[in-house]
């Protein structure tokens, strides 16, 4: 037994610990079978169920985030391990893993020298191995500790499951040395390593940039997915064609996703900047159904209005507060930037800023929310007559001192379509916002 450590009352011992799955599968080979590495709350779970695998283990290194998987997907079994780090007490080898048809990783990565994750890889260890006396200088512990990519060439190696789907920030194509002068940014030589080693594996891929908003998320997030098949399979279907609504051929479309500046050095690749959604007629930009916050928001309980607060808020918040109310004065609720200094506010409309563990997010109303009845191309209203209003109440009429808000068509969000729109509508619920 390693050390044991005492947390809230509790002894845990510091040992890679298997926990059982709750609940049986009733038989044993009834789907294709996946493994959820560094597996979190389990969203990734949820999609690759979806998608009709059995999900048969899950692993992390953090024992809330494993007890909350278990408690959502009580017939996985898991590992509260540490993946990486093998001088660690809960150190666990993903090649003693169970062997399942699919592997999903959530990864990240840093600039770790494409030499020292090569050596790793070859001599079956790991970054921490290594003696790099460079690499100490310029990088803490906890930093080294996000080498995950290599967990992924370890399991394929030992266990070649037929599919691997990887998903990190779109910066891990800059994993690699150091650039000089950009201590944060890679040249990517590790990566394009990577990739070839696992190539050699037996497998063929793509690589897709994706964001969170087009697929039922109502957040903003840009990630990057990579899909590995043995290339005993046929190619899997991989585009992304949503539906989008393009003015001049004036009809719903299916979009095509299409680069306009390509991969930057930093490999931050973002929706709008380096890649776009275009019409497959017409070749003009369009926008696909984005997913609203306000699908994500529980407006039951509003909390105290500012005016009635005993303790006022501090007058930055007060001025931010102005700031946002001034850029969305058409709209009776915006999401406002409560911390950070990169928050973005956003219109209940819009899909949120991406949510990180360093930000919050406060509602700012400044009257009801109302919304228009659902349309449909054989309802749409004849717009010769002039624009008519964009929103009607939801449940009980506001007091007289809360005017209606209209806004012609001609202004609704570009992110948001007719189609989605009417979507919104009948997920609304019937409650008001009350004025601050």
């Amino acid at each position: 037994m390693g050390e044991e450590a005492t947390i809230m009352g509790h002894i845990i011992s510091k040992t890679a610990e298997h926990r059982p799955a709750l609940r049986r599968r009733r038989f044993r080979h009834d789907n294709p079978t996946a493994l959820d590495l560094f597996s979190g709350f389990g969203g990734f779970t949820q999609g690759i169920e979806a998608a009709g695998f059995d999900t048969i283990v899950g692993a992390n290194h953090n024992r809330y985030k494993v007890e909350v998987h278990e408690a959502n997907h009580p017939h996985v079994e898991h590992w509260i391990a540490d993946l990486i780090n093998t001088d660690s007490d809960t150190y666990h080898s993903v090649r003693e893993l169970p062997a399942a048809d699919l592997l999903v990783a959530g990864v990240t990565c840093t600039n770790h020298s494409q030499a020292n994750t090569q050596r790793a890889y070859e001599q079956g260890l790991t970054l921490f191995d290594l003696d790099d006396p460079e690499f100490e200088e310029r990088a803490t512990r906890s930093e080294r500790d996000r080498a995950t990519a290599n967990c992924v060439l370890h399991y394929a190696d030992q266990h070649h499951p037929l599919l691997i789907l990887v998903e990190c920030t779109t910066e891990l194509q800059s994993w690699g040395p150091a650039v000089p002068g950009r201590r944060k940014v890679g040249d990517g030589s590790t990566y394009r390593w990577w990739l070839r080693e696992i190539t050699k594996l037996g497998y063929e891929h793509k690589v897709l940039y994706l964001n969170s908003m087009f697929f039922g998320v109502p957040q903003s997030r840009d990630r990057l997915y990579i899909v590995f098949w043995d290339r005993t399979l046929p190619a899997p279907d991989l585009d992304h064609r949503p539906q989008a609504w393009c003015g001049p051929c004036d009809e719903a479309v299916e979009a095509m996703w299409a680069w306009k500046t390509g991969v930057p050095a930093s490999g931050s690749v973002r929706y709008g900047k380096q890649y776009n959604y275009r019409c497959p007629r017409c070749f003009g930009e369009v926008s696909p159904t984005a997913t609203p916050s306000l699908t994500a928001l529980d407006l039951t309980h509003l909390g105290t209005r500012i005016g009635e607060r005993t303790k006022p808020l501090a007058p930055a918040t007060m001025a931010r507060a102005e700031r946002c109310r001034q850029k969305f004065a058409e709209f009776p609720a915006v999401l406002m930037p409560a911390k950070a200094q990169r928050g973005v506010e956003r219109h209940p409309l819009q899909p949120m800023a991406t949510q990180t563990s360093q930000q919050k997010t406060a509602l700012l109303s400044t009257g009801a929310i109302m919304w228009s009845p659902p349309e449909t191309p054989s309802s749409a209203p004849d717009r010769s007559a002039g624009p008519g209003p964009w929103v009607s109440r939801c449940g009980p009429s506001p007091p007289p001192t809360l005017p209606a808000c209209s806004l012609p068509r001609s202004r609704w969000p570009s992110t948001t379509s007719r189609a989605h729109h009417a979507a919104s509508t009948r997920r609304c619920p019937p409650r008001a916002v009350r004025r601050p």
